[in-house]
């Protein structure tokens, strides 16, 4: 069959003539309103993030009381990088369209010929750079809002440099922003120079630097603002060189710094001033030599300004350098004592070669009692298999504080019971039991320092769950604590119960009564969904309207959020106030632009200033955190102070009960001990020579083992000269490359005397033995290596504790437990032996009292009994009591005058009860007067307050 076809038709169009062109209809007005749509939802979905983390973390704050600290700092953030890109754009655009007006050609314009700038390809290309380079500078400056708000609020403190004469605060709350505003501007300029120059250049398909007289004037506008800004940066330059290392003796502003490098950098900021003006000139004089030989007169300056301190440094200075430097290093010393907080260190002598004598254990029975025998690794492992009580409850460390047990001032280590969600069952980690259920860990595990019972286990003075002891812990709930989770929130109260603790076969439950969460209601549902991106928590039944989302529970992360300008301790403690749980957190400010001070490495990051100024309490149950200041005098805190009124507190308005348990943090002392070994020493002449540099002791923790630095560690004794044992943290120093012992340095952190700081120094005509010689001696001992030997034969580990050592009397006693674990898994370490030394002897028994009795001579010595010391923890109580007391006494006595009598005896009942403790406290011995009214007792005039 054949294939037919249309007949072809020549008056339809011609049989060569192209594809016949294809209309498309026009799209409907629905289509356009569909695409409209989808396009607003495309928007909505970038910008949705954003929106939902503001309006979440706005609820989070306001739930804490900290609304105004994030709105302060959202608009810092915002106000800096809607500026910075408003003033970025408008500088590029402008000199944009100037060079494009440029390049389009005035010959043209003249004769009416007008060409689309700013449309065309170039225009377009130009401005989008504009914009991207605009947006980079801006997203800079809006993480600039900590030194914009340390710049708006810095205060003077009195202290100025001895070079230039700017105030302390000038280089740490100024400078920093001013080189950050001076860095902007250099690369906004320098940016701005390059794009109109390239505008220039561009001939569609190549670059050709042949610039015409308007080209040239406008490059040189643009010059000019870029040398003004590189004259600026010469000129922060200049006080740069107070915290600057150039000498290799001096740190700050050495001979060579202030005698040439001050004055060159003088010169070429003036230098540059004088450029930019020249730059202006050549607006008008439009030559393109001008820049270029001016670029090259700067860049040789520059580069002879480098030379010349090099010059007077080789040639005069290094070879004549203790003359030259040592006003320089006066300055130094003082400066870094001032910096890092050891300006006014008390320096006394201490003898410390004395044999220790049985009237010194006596005078010091509070030392002795208190020496910590149980190290941190050692008791954690025992916490967490005797205390632990089910596989899912943790104890992340160990802390050491002080607390009152009866009337005893003592030395407790502590450890928070937290929840470890990962330490169920497989089966068991679902939605429900992690967010839900499991919410809480529960009470704290707390024993003495030195107390051993049974086969060597710590003696429990709380413990167990629910809770057992004597801290009389009434709220154990720990909702808020140091366990890191990936999904940190959980949502309480809600339909399903809370496990609270294990209680045999039955376990209890409870439900949540804070009230510092984010309430659930309304949309705030949808909202939190979004957030946290659980589903689960938009379509689940078990929440209620009064269901509320705990959120960010970590304290670290919690405390690094609100306050991200603080340094954070590593170390959060726990204490058992008034029946609660608080965590105490150490926070710092630091700097690095101090004059005159060394810098040093903390937490990863190179400071020459620091001040533990800021003590955060967070409560384990709420998650309220109150910013408490205890440096007034820090002007970095009064800063940012200034900036959030309402979120810090001062020190005096802590609760007695808390401040009793405050403590010079280990972080800091750390990196104070790592100064003072150097900067101990302010004679200049001495400092040049290095001839007293102390070092951090070591000491090995078994024979042969290379010796590990000793750590600063918390005691409780009586400085010499003192009545009262304080609690301290201390730290001995050996001379440099020797072990034997040279100083020690003690931070006082109790009441009044908080924050203080004491050294003493030993006598450099005597050998008093360094914690590494003590451990020589000790493993050296026949008996301790024998009894080592047989532990080991007997398929025992054994563990040598931490040597420590603390002066009592005119003496030093140096003192390590030991501890044998066995070899099945799952063994306690348990304290089997304490060694003891003196100058003279080791000792090597079973016990702290035996121990003490062989040192001392054979015998223990004689019981004595003293009074109870009034700490300042427990004069918080005392304090506390008479208060309460003195209310219900003025309470008694109103309703006696109503005739009340029932409510009489009440008041008066509490304020025996009262009484009675207040007798403890202070180790009373008489009897205790009961008031208790007759039938027919008549109201008695009021009592006096």
């Amino acid at each position: 069959m054949s294939r037919r076809y249309r007949p072809f038709d020549p008056f339809e169009r011609e049989p060569f003539d192209g594809p016949r062109e294809i209309r498309f209809p026009r799209p409907p007005r629905r289509v356009w309103l569909g695409g409209l749509l989808f396009l607003i939802a495309i928007v909505i979905f970038i910008f949705a993030s954003p929106i939902v983390s503001v309006i979440t973390e706005l609820q989070w704050y306001d739930a804490l009381g900290l609304k105004d600290v994030y709105t302060t700092r959202l608009f810092l953030q915002v106000a800096l990088f809607v500026g910075s890109f408003a003033i970025s754009f408008i500088y590029l655009a402008a000199n944009v369209v100037l060079a494009l007006r440029v390049r389009s050609g005035p010959g043209l314009r003249a004769v009416g010929i007008r060409r689309a700038i700013v449309r065309s390809a170039a225009g377009g290309l130009a401005l989008s750079a504009a914009a991207l380079v605009a947006l980079i500078l801006s997203g800079g400056a809006g993480t600039q809002w900590q030194a914009l708000a340390l710049f708006q609020h810095s205060s003077p403190t009195g202290m100025v440099d001895p070079v230039l004469g700017q105030d302390v605060s000038f280089y740490l709350l100024a400078l920093p922003f001013l080189h950050s505003v001076v860095g902007w501007a250099l690369g906004l300029t320098f940016m701005g120079t390059l794009l109109i120059t390239a505008l220039y250049a561009w001939r569609g398909d190549s670059f050709v630097l042949n610039f015409n007289p308007l080209a040239i004037a406008h490059i040189s506008a643009s010059l000019a603002f870029f040398a003004t800004a590189f004259a600026a940066l010469l000129w922060l330059g200049r006080f740069d060189l107070l915290y600057s290392h150039n000498s290799s003796v001096v740190w700050g502003a050495a001979y060579s710094d202030v005698n040439a490098r001050l004055p060159v950098l003088t010169f070429e900021a003036g230098a540059g001033v004088v450029t930019a003006g020249a730059m202006i000139a050549n607006i008008w004089i439009r030559r393109l030599w001008l820049p270029v030989g001016a670029a090259g007169i700067w860049v040789a300056m520059l580069l002879l300004g480098q030379v010349y301190p090099a010059v007077v440094q080789g040639f005069f200075v290094t070879p004549n350098a203790q003359s030259y430097e040592l006003p320089y290093i006066e300055r130094e010393i003082a400066g870094t004592r001032q910096a890092y907080g050891l300006g006014s260190v008390t320096v006394s002598n201490f003898n410390g070669d004395k044999p220790l004598s049985a009237q010194e254990v006596q005078a010091d029975s509070v030392t002795v009692n208190n020496l910590r025998l149980w190290d941190f690794g050692a008791l954690q492992d025992t916490y967490e298999q005797q205390q632990a009580i089910r596989t899912y409850y943790h104890f992340v460390d160990i802390d050491i504080d002080r607390y009152a047990i009866g009337t005893q001032y003592q030395s407790l280590e502590l450890s928070a019971r937290e929840f470890d969600f990962t330490k169920l069952s497989q089966s068991a980690q679902n939605w429900i039991n992690e967010h839900l259920q499991y919410t809480h860990g529960y009470g704290v595990a707390a024993s003495p320092v030195n107390a051993v019972i049974g086969e060597g286990l710590p003696d429990y003075v709380e413990s167990d769950v629910p809770p057992k002891g004597r801290l009389n812990l009434t709220r154990p709930a720990i909702y808020f604590g140091e366990v890191n989770k990936t999904n940190d929130y959980v949502f309480a109260p809600t339909n399903t119960r809370e496990f609270d603790y294990p209680q045999g076969a039955q376990d209890a439950y409870t439900s949540y009564t804070g009230t510092h969460g984010v309430s659930l209601g309304g949309a705030n549902r949808a909202l939190w969904s979004l957030k946290l991106g659980d589903f689960n928590l938009l379509v689940s039944s078990q929440l209620t309207p009064q269901s509320m989302v705990l959120y960010r529970r970590n304290i670290v992360d919690r405390v690094q959020e609100i306050a991200p300008f603080l340094s954070l301790d590593g170390d959060p403690y726990i204490v058992v106030v008034d029946g609660r749980l608080y965590w105490i957190m150490d926070a710092y400010t630091t700097g690095s632009t101090y004059p005159y001070a060394q810098t040093s490495t903390f937490q990863s990051n190179d400071i020459n200033y620091i001040r533990n100024s800021v003590k955060v309490v967070i409560d384990a149950y709420e998650g309220t955190a109150d910013f408490y200041i205890v440096d007034p005098k820090d002007p970095l805190i009064n800063a940012y102070r200034s900036t959030f009124p309402t979120m810090f507190r001062p020190i005096d308005s802590m609760p007695p009960a808390l401040r009793a348990h405050l403590r010079v943090p280990v972080d800091l002392f750390n990196v104070q001990v790592e100064i003072y070994a150097t900067y101990h020493i302010t004679d200049p002449k001495v400092f040049f020579a290095r001839e007293d540099v102390w070092d951090i002791p070591t000491a090995s923790s078994s024979p042969g083992a290379v010796g590990s630095q000793v750590q600063p560690y918390y005691v409780l004794f009586r400085l010499p000269g003192e009545k009262n044992p304080e609690f301290l943290l201390i730290m001995p120093f050996t001379p440099h490359g020797k072990p034997n012992m040279v100083a020690w340095l003690a931070a006082r952190s109790d009441g009044a005397s908080y924050g203080q700081y004491v050294a003493y120094l030993l006598p450099k005509d005597k050998v008093i033995f360094g914690p590494q010689q003590v451990a020589n001696r000790i493993n050296e001992d026949p008996a301790v290596s024998r009894d080592f030997t047989l532990f080991h034969q007997a398929g025992s580990t054994v563990l040598q504790g931490n040597l420590l050592v603390v002066p009592i009397g005119d003496s030093f006693l140096y003192f390590e437990p030991i501890y044998l674990r066995a070899a099945q898994s799952q063994s306690l370490p348990e304290l089997k032996k304490v060694i003891l030394a003196d100058q003279d002897n080791v000792v090597y028994t079973d016990t702290l009292p035996q121990a003490i009795a062989a040192l001392v001579g054979g015998q223990p010595p004689p019981p004595v009994t003293t009074p109870p010391v009034i700490t300042p923890a427990i004069l918080a109580q005392i304090t506390g009591l008479v208060a309460e007391a003195n209310v219900h006494y003025k309470a008694a006595y109103a309703a006696l005058k109503v005739d009340d009598l029932v409510t009489f005896a009440n008041e008066m009942a509490q304020v025996g009860k009262l009484l009675d403790q207040l007798q403890a406290l202070t180790g009373g011995t008489g009897p205790v007067v009961k008031a208790s009214p007759s039938p027919g007792a008549r109201a008695s005039p009021s009592p006096s307050p």
